[in-house]
């Protein structure tokens, strides 16, 4: 596997370049074989993705929603951790 960092350039989506200092039309991306190296230079880009070279696929996994059980549980751990003198102290989702 390849893995390569897509970024947003003031809207066009493209490839980190291998040569960050001249900017031309569809340059050459800088391609990586480990996951640490390619951390290290999404790091250097405001809207750095790692993805998978070859497959055009996100390497790290995507946030999803919490569902409507997930929203409930999140707002009743809220109110317990609540610290204004009201909180029960008591986890009701058990």
């Amino acid at each position: 596997m390849r893995l390569a960092i897509i970024i947003d350039l003031d809207g066009d989506i493209m490839y980190a370049p291998e040569d960050s200092r001249v900017f031309e039309n569809y340059p050459k991306p800088k391609l990586f074989d480990n996951l640490k190296d390619a951390e290290e230079e999404c790091a250097k880009w405001n809207t750095g993705v790692i993805v998978d070279y070859d497959d055009n696929d996100r390497v790290v996994p995507r946030i999803r929603a919490f569902d409507d059980e997930e929203r409930r549980r999140a707002m009743v751990r809220e109110e317990m951790n609540r610290d204004d003198g009201t909180s029960t102290g008591k986890d009701s989702t058990q």
